[in-house]
């Protein structure tokens, strides 16, 4: 039977099992219905808890015993900004993200300001579940969207999950997607949040009483000093190849894992992660290995309804794939200093902080504050006029929405970010923005 709308418009009579030969079969109806508190709470349990994720469609076509459910949602959310004291949002690797990383330092004269409307930060997701309500209830979600300032359609997410296994192209375990930030129109967040897309196999545990655990194998990514020397104790070796890092192949997975407590809002997380990063020793000619660490202490507290805070401490080496200020610079591993030929873990942290204020139903407000640092790279931030001079990135922000309706809502931020170098100082950029956001 499909119903719409709750008015039934072609059906297949349910009740008795009819009998077909020797098989009984059990007839039942299909109906395109709104999303109830107990189809979203099958919805939401295999979906991953991240910043700026896609809340539960408002709408599934569901069989009526829930053996299948197949949603369709996503947002469409312009977005209106101007760019103060810095040209951040014109700068490659920026744009409507408020990366820390890429402010321009020192300031250019005459492209201290800008103004920009951006509809890019839309996305559509899709889920399928069967045997849903059940012990074995399977999920397939995919989220296709584009990113930000490409106007192309991009795969974001794509992963199967089954009690409590879940493969595919998912955020990484390493991050607690409910501690790491409130929401922000900001499409990046805060400089010092753990969080990238990996292509992993994880497991969550059932919550023991508000306890839970979590293991995953990651495909490494590994952003290197593509082994040019800088080091001043050998100079003679200054500019010259003594490791090779792209002909290498990575034989180890990243190993990230998780414990966590919670209970009535409140949460606290203990996550770590192993990686082991391969290269060749050009100068003695062999393979060697060196390991990078993370730890990270997360989690929340929420002393009334109407008041949440966030936390994430996170500290490490060889991580910067993981830390969103740091991702994608080649300062992870670089050249040892002491050993030529040898290379090592350079250390990293990232912080954040901040809390939500719901004033009513509809009206809520969110403070936010973060720090990514990393340290011991000085000579290979400052080695060419292309290479990433970062030594830390700072980062706050504040806004406040309003839920028009359900499928409607308005916000209005202000964020701020300081880059500091290591030799040409630091700069800052601000940025005030709104959004109207419709989601489905």
């Amino acid at each position: 039977m499909l119903v719409v709308a709750g008015v039934p418009t072609f059906a297949q009579e349910s009740g008795n099992p009819v009998v077909d030969g020797d098989t009984y079969v059990e007839s039942t109806r299909i109906e395109f219905t709104r999303v109830t508190p107990e189809l979203e709470a099958i919805m939401q349990k295999d979906r991953q808890s991240e910043p700026q994720n896609t809340s539960v469609p408002r709408f599934a076509l569901r069989s009526t015993n829930n053996k299948f459910i197949f949603a369709i949602g996503g947002h469409i959310n312009p977005i209106l900004g101007y760019d103060l004291g810095n040209d951040l949002y014109e700068q490659d690797g920026a744009g409507l993200s408020f990366v820390t990383s890429q402010i321009p330092v020192p300031a250019v004269k005459g492209a201290k300001s800008d103004f920009f409307i951006n509809p890019l930060n839309t996305q559509i997701d899709f889920q399928i579940v069967g045997f849903g309500g059940t012990a074995n209830a399977i999920t397939a979600y995919i989220k296709i969207g584009t990113n930000n300032n490409d106007p192309h359609i991009k795969l974001k997410r794509a992963y199967i999950s089954y009690r409590g296994f879940t493969a595919g192209q998912v955020q990484t375990l390493m991050q607690d997607g409910d501690a790491v930030q409130p929401p922000t129109i900001d499409p990046q967040g805060p400089s010092g949040e753990i969080g990238t897309t990996v292509y992993e196999l994880n497991y969550r545990s059932p919550s023991y009483n508000g306890f839970r655990w979590g293991a995953a194998v990651s495909k490494p990514s590994y952003y290197s000093s593509n082994g040019i020397y800088l080091g001043h104790d050998h100079p003679t070796y200054r500019g010259e190849q003594v490791v090779s890092v792209s002909n290498v192949s990575q034989a180890a997975p990243d190993v990230p894992a998780f414990v966590e407590y919670g209970r009535d809002g409140n949460r606290v997380r203990l996550s770590a992660m192993l990686r082991c990063f391969k290269y060749r020793d050009v100068v003695n000619d062999r393979l060697r290995y060196i390991l990078g660490y993370g730890v990270a202490l997360t989690g929340n507290l929420q002393p009334c309804d109407a008041v949440k805070f966030y936390y994430q401490a996170a500290y490490g080496k060889g991580i910067g794939a993981y830390i969103q200020d740091i991702a994608g610079m080649p300062l992870s591993f670089i050249p040892s200093d002491n050993e030529i030929g040898h290379m090592q873990a350079s250390p990293m942290m990232g912080i954040n902080f901040g809390f939500t204020f719901k004033l009513s139903k509809k009206w809520s407000i969110n403070i936010m504050g973060s720090e990514a640092r990393i340290w011991k790279v000085r000579n290979y931030s400052t080695a060419t006029a292309d290479s990433p001079n970062y030594k830390y990135g700072l980062y706050a922000a504040g806004n406040v929405f309003y839920d028009i309706t359900p499928y409607l809502q308005w916000g209005m931020e202000y964020v701020w970010g300081r880059r500091m170098t290591w030799d040409k100082g630091g700069a800052n950029d601000s940025r005030i923005q709104t959004q109207i956001k419709f989601t489905i």
